[in-house]
């Protein structure tokens, strides 16, 4: 650091002058190595000269020594810009003055530092000194951090700082103002604040300040409505602070804390339980709340319900709004903490019982754990459930008749063909044989027989309602009237019958020959009941039902009926008798003596014309049947009556008859042929046509069954027609009437004989054909 000169040896000055260097030498040393700032001589390349202790420090070397072996200050710039650029400014300058940059210390840290240094070219060095700017730049730092986090807190708390001066004017507003509500703090400041407060919150927000400013440092809070710049108002909370005494406020410092989301939830909120209670009370159920069965609260509903007031029903027990019967369950299930829906019996407060359906949850409730319960009476859908029941026993009943019924037309055709080949064979038979002949008595049985068995399956197919039948408009008191001898004759002497017409009775259509079937069921039935003497009453009427009514007594429709009513003071029946009543073949005589189908052909005649039956019965007491057939209010003149008049059953026509079971046609082209035709017999509707284009004489009639593999016989009669176009029709069948529905021939106009049939019906139904006129005719 310093210049030595070189001095001559000559005596006592001397010594003293180099003592005194030497003095000062040492002293400059103990500075140099003691002081706090670390100085330095480089070469001018960078090499380390000369460095004091602290300098060693700074670089991060615990000795002097070891510093200046291993530090390179050229290198361990942190930035080699910087070195580039204060070595610029020494070479330009000749020396540098508190320059900052950072280093690279021996344990890779860096740190900042103050760089002063002067160059001397002639020497070759460079000297200077270093501190060490760590604390300060840390200072630094940290003061930035702390502003920087004080405008972000200030920017992003979510508050509006603001500062507001005893006038009310705006002072200060932090920035996020404009996040909030849309203004710029410019364009609020100098402004009254009282310019964005809702009119209605005014007043008391001005209140407020009033009360802050009369003392110093005192707080208040209040919500309000703050303008935004868009025109719209947000809710705010706002907080105030009075530090009108502090100089660099001087005024009233706050926040504005948007409380819009809240306030809106708050709105919600009370919607909701105003929602809540309203619909807590207009619940079709009942609603209550309740600890270990004490009822906490309750809805409307509830009230409704059992019959005591909202506040008789708060702090009772909840079980005394349960039957005895259910209590223990109840009670079982609140223990249990049950939630599934279960059903018990209520007790209204007048003592009736009822049926009800619990639901219970478990919630949290004012602090503790209760039990919601929702209370529904019952009693409306236990009832249907019960009408349910009854109609699905109802659907069930006629479904099994529907399927006998099915059954017994299914049997039709067969058997009614094979008691067709004996009838009509026997007759034949017989017109051969002398009447004296003993073989007579043996044929007339065998016909006998094959009424009977004609008989029974024409019971079996008005049960099924499924025999041909011929409607027309009834006086039924005129029928009933024409059969009351052969009635009596019926029921025999012992039993009185008692006949009560209704006046002005309506009329009914159906074939007069099923009223006779009813009655004549219906009177051997009362006659079986009636042990001894005793007494049958026929009687009828006019009624309406309407739909309440029907509501009420099942099997009912509404509207206008007839009604004919048969009641006797036999044994009557009891309720299983009546369960299985119209079933076929089920009867309660001995064997041999019924055949189970008197009541199920009623049944089924009444069924096929629309009407209905009620049976009332008590044992010992007699059973009364009445059965509804529904008014005929039209004109019937195509079932006017005339008449009769003999006619002559024998012909002399040509007639085709087709028949696909051979039997039956052998048997009826005899028939036919006795009675004086001239048939032409095949047994297919092919051959028919063949014949039919080989004809040279008029075919005068088609006899043709109507059910056949190779067409049905509706489609032969048309193609026969075009033949023939005078060709009259006459079609006969086994098969049930429905079954003949769907081949299209039971329409009007078309002619139609049920096999079996006997030679004379035959012969009658062919000439009521033949000698029928055309339509043209009739007009």
């Amino acid at each position: 650091m310093f210049k030595f000169w070189k001095f001559e040896k000559s005596g006592t000055k001397y010594t003293q002058e180099v003592a005194a260097l030497r003095e000062s030498k040492k002293k400059y040393q103990t500075l140099f190595h003691n002081a706090q700032v670390a100085l330095f001589r480089t070469s001018i390349e960078g090499n380390l000269i000369e460095i004091n202790k602290r300098y060693a420090e700074i670089a991060g070397y615990s000795t002097i020594e070891d510093c200046m072996v291993h530090f390179n200050p050229g290198k361990a710039w942190a930035d080699p810009g910087s070195r580039e650029e204060l070595v610029r400014i020494i070479r330009e300058k000749g020396s540098v003055s508190d320059y900052e940059a950072r280093i690279i210390r021996r344990d890779g840290t860096s740190i900042w530092i103050l760089f002063s240094a002067t160059i001397y070219p002639e020497q070759g060095y460079l000297e200077g000194s270093l501190i060490d700017l760590s604390f300060r730049k840390k200072l630094e730092e940290a003061l930035k951090r702390s502003e920087s986090l004080q405008r972000k807190m200030v920017a992003n708390i979510g508050d509006v700082i603001v500062i507001i001066d005893e006038n009310g004017n705006n002072t200060y507003k932090s920035q996020n103002v404009e996040r909030l509500f849309g203004w710029k703090p410019e364009e609020l400041i100098g402004h009254s604040t009282w310019d964005n407060i809702h009119p209605e919150d005014l007043e008391s927000a001005q209140n407020l300040m009033s009360k802050i400013l009369k003392k110093p440092r005192s707080i208040g809070a209040i919500d309000c409505r703050y303008r935004c710049k868009d025109g719209s108002y947000s809710w705010i909370e706002f907080t105030g602070s009075n530090l009108m005494d502090d100089p660099e406020i001087h005024g009233i410092i706050g926040n504005y804390h948007d409380i819009t989301e809240r306030k809106q939830k708050e709105q919600l909120l009370l919607e909701s339980e105003a929602r809540f209670k309203a619909l807590h009370n207009a619940s079709f159920g009942g609603i209550r709340i309740h600890d270990k069965g004490i009822i906490l609260d309750c809805n409307q509903g509830l009230s409704e319900i059992t019959g005591y007031s909202v506040e008789e029903l708060i702090g009772m027990d909840g079980l005394l709004l349960i039957a005895e019967e259910s209590r223990s369950t109840v009670m079982n299930h609140i223990l249990s903490g049950y939630e599934k829906a279960y059903e018990a019996v209520g007790l209204h407060k007048d003592g009736t019982e009822y049926p009800i359906r619990l639901e219970a949850r478990n919630i949290p409730y004012k602090g503790r754990n209760v039990r919601t319960v929702e209370f529904r009476d019952i009693s409306e859908s236990k009832q249907a459930e019960e009408e349910h029941r009854k109609l699905q026993d109802q659907l069930t009943q006629a479904q099994k008749m529907e399927s006998i019924g099915r059954l017994a037309g299914g049997v039709a055709h067969d058997f009614n063909n094979m008691l067709g080949i004996i009838l009509g064979n026997s007759e034949m038979i017989m017109e051969h044989l002398d009447s004296e002949s003993p073989a007579v008595r043996y044929l007339l049985e065998i016909q006998k027989a094959t009424d009977r068995s004609i008989k029974l399956t024409r019971q079996l197919l008005a049960y099924a309602r499924k025999q041909t039948i011929a409607p027309r408009v009834l006086d039924l008191n005129e029928t009933i009237k024409g059969i009351l001898n052969m009635l009596q004759r019926l029921i025999g002497e012992d039993i009185t019958l008692s006949w009560l017409p209704g006046k002005d009775l309506w009329n009914i259509k159906m074939d007069p020959s099923q009223v006779d079937q009813i009655l004549t069921n219906l009177c051997v039935n009362a006659r079986d009941s009636i042990k001894d003497v005793g007494k049958l009453t026929i009687e009828t009427g006019n009624v309406y039902f309407d739909e309440e009514y029907c509501l009420d007594h099942e099997g009912y429709k509404p509207g206008e009926y007839v009604m004919v009513a048969v009641s006797d003071n036999g044994y009557g029946m009891g309720k299983e008798v009546l369960n299985n009543l119209f079933e076929p073949f089920f009867t309660t005589k001995k064997v041999g003596e019924g055949t189970g189908l008197g009541l199920a052909t009623v049944y089924g005649i009444v069924k096929q014309n629309e009407g209905f039956i009620s049976v009332y019965s008590e044992l010992k007491e007699g059973t009364t049947f009445r059965i509804y057939f529904s008014r005929h209010s039209e004109t019937d003149w195509s079932t006017q009556q005339l008449e009769a008049k003999e006619v002559n059953l024998k012909g002399h026509e040509i007639i085709l008859l087709v028949e696909d079971e051979m039997a039956i046609l052998t048997m009826t082209e005899i028939m036919l042929q006795r009675l004086g035709y001239t048939v032409i017999a095949v047994s297919s509707p092919d051959e028919a046509i063949k014949m039919g284009e080989l004809q040279t004489e008029k075919i005068s009639l088609l006899i043709t069954d109507v059910v056949m593999p190779e067409m049905n016989g509706k489609d032969l009669a048309q193609k026969m027609t075009s033949l023939f176009p005078d060709l009259k029709c006459l079609f006969m069948s086994g098969y049930t009437a429905n079954i003949i529905a769907n081949h299209g021939i039971l329409d009007d106009g078309f002619h139609f004989i049920q096999k079996p049939f006997s030679k004379q019906e035959l012969a009658a139904s062919v000439r009521e054909v033949l000698d029928e006129t055309s339509g043209q005719e009739k007009e």
